[in-house]
């Protein structure tokens, strides 16, 4: 009596392959918007860093000079201070308000290159802080510092 080997083929079929898309698609729709929120929270603190440097250069001036009146957004960028990051290309932009920088006192202003939650952010000599156009509360968006 002889025995009839059976060959199989080996592959994966069309089902095997769509519940592994599938698979992968529920894990990419998870996956991908909480990456892109985690980069716009580090994009956000880098900006908040950089304002924070800003009003600690504003204090130094003030502290030679004895006023704010001169210094202006294109002082600013001269100091390495008008965008955020410090270099390659900008997610915030940082500029003073020129109508409300007087002798005591000034706003720095840090707008999001991109729209955001969070909007613009607003610094002043006081160390207030605050949010303009934004959906976000500012517990959220200035993390509690």
């Amino acid at each position: 009596m002889q025995l009839q080997k059976h060959h199989r083929q080996g592959g994966v079929t069309l089902i095997e392959l769509m519940i592994a898309v599938a698979i992968f698609a529920i894990l990419a729709s998870v996956a991908v918007p909480s990456y892109q929120e985690s980069v716009r929270r580090s994009n956000r603190a880098e900006a908040i860093a950089t304002l924070l440097e800003a009003s600690n250069w504003m204090q130094r001036g003030y502290t030679v000079n004895n006023t704010y009146v001169g210094t202006t957004t294109a002082t600013l960028q001269a100091a390495g201070l008008g965008q955020s990051p410090k270099s390659g290309s900008p997610k915030y932009n940082i500029t003073l308000t020129d109508a409300k920088t007087t002798a005591t006192g000034y706003e720095l202003v840090a707008t999001p290159a991109n729209s955001d939650k969070c909007g613009t952010f607003l610094l002043d000599e006081t160390g207030k802080r605050s949010l303009s156009g934004n959906t976000a509360t500012a517990e959220d968006c200035w993390g509690g510092r």
